[in-house]
Parts: C-alpha cells; sequence; structure tokens
C-alpha cells in the first residue's frame, strides 16, 4: 500500500464498519441494505462534487449530468479490483442486476442520506479526502460488504446491489445540508 492511498484504505474500512454498525437493528443487518446505502452514498458525494453551478430542483428530483455518467464506471471497476484483490474475480458483464421492481431494500434514499450523510461527510474530512476520493473510499468499502456477506449474498448480486444503489444516488437530488465539505 502507497503511503497516498493509507487514508483512502483507512476511510473505507472506517466506512465499512461504522455504516453496518449504523444499520445494525437489534443486532441483525440486512445486506443488501447495508451494500445499497453505502453505494448510495457514493453516488450521492459523486453528484454532490460534479452538479454544475446554480442547478436546482427539488430534493429527490432526477438528473442526469454528463461528468456524473463518466464517473460511475470508474465507480465500478474500483469495486471490482477491490473484490479481486480480496479473492472475488467479478467481470463487469457477471454483475446481476437486482430484479425489477425489486423492494428487498427496506431504507429509501432519503432516509439513507438521513441516516449517513453527516458520518461519511466528517469520515472524509478526517481522512483529508476530498468528495471524489471519499466515493472511493465508499466503493472499497462496498468491495469489503461484498466480501464479507459472501456466504450469504452471491457476489454478483451484491455487485449488483451495489451499482443500483451507485446510479440511484448518482441520480437523484439531494436537500440542502450545512454540513457538507
Amino acid at each position: 500500500m502507497s503511503e497516498d492511498s493509507q487514508p483512502l484504505i483507512e476511510a473505507a474500512t472506517f466506512l465499512d464498519r461504522t455504516i453496518r454498525l449504523f444499520l445494525s437493528q437489534e443486532g441483525a443487518l440486512q445486506v443488501e441494505t447495508w451494500i445499497v446505502a453505502v453505494t448510495r452514498m457514493a453516488g450521492t458525494l459523486i453528484l454532490v462534487d460534479r452538479l454544475p453551478e446554480g442547478t436546482t430542483g427539488p430534493a429527490g428530483s432526477t438528473v442526469l449530468v454528463e461528468a456524473v455518467n463518466q464517473e460511475g464506471p470508474r465507480l465500478v471497476r474500483l469495486m471490482l479490483l477491490t473484490l479481486a484483490h480480496l479473492g472475488i474475480p467479478l467481470e463487469e458483464g457477471e454483475i446481476e442486476a437486482p430484479a425489477e421492481g425489486s423492494t428487498v431494500v427496506p431504507l429509501s434514499l432519503e432516509a439513507t442520506r438521513d441516516k449517513l450523510e453527516s458520518l461519511v461527510f466528517a469520515c472524509g474530512r478526517s481522512h483529508g479526502l476530498s468528495l471524489g476520493s471519499t466515493a472511493d473510499a465508499l466503493m472499497i468499502a462496498a468491495a469489503l460488504a461484498i466480501h464479507s456477506s459472501a456466504e450469504v449474498l452471491p457476489p454478483r448480486q451484491g455487485a449488483g446491489w451495489a451499482v443500483a444503489g451507485l446510479v440511484e444516488g448518482a441520480r437523484t437530488l439531494p436537500g440542502p445540508r450545512p454540513d457538507r465539505i
């Protein structure tokens, strides 16, 4: 590990462990919710970072930003590279998207952001990371979550949930928050 990547890896490990605790209810954690929540936040950070100045709309409205669309595939590759490093080689074409209309994840995007946004922004700040690097840490954390839950959820399905969360977070305007970096 290079010295430059140490804060990124430390942030990813912290986010993986802490988000898992934040989402646990009575000691139980739904794997899909954990994975989706992590990548929703990665998508949110990329959107906040790349949203053109003056873009407005009500929270929850869909927005398509070319710079965000270009960043998504890089984040997915980072997650897949991390999975490969953890012993789970997976190609993009092997990712299984969740079934259309699937309602396995009980936590909404808005609730995810409300529950995790302050934690994620504080983690990025404390590790000296930009919004983009914090999104990278979240995608590494997603790979850690997929790896940790491989016996419960096949990694190709876990990766599918991760991609779905990333896209949702990256295309849905968040509300204003005073504690953003």
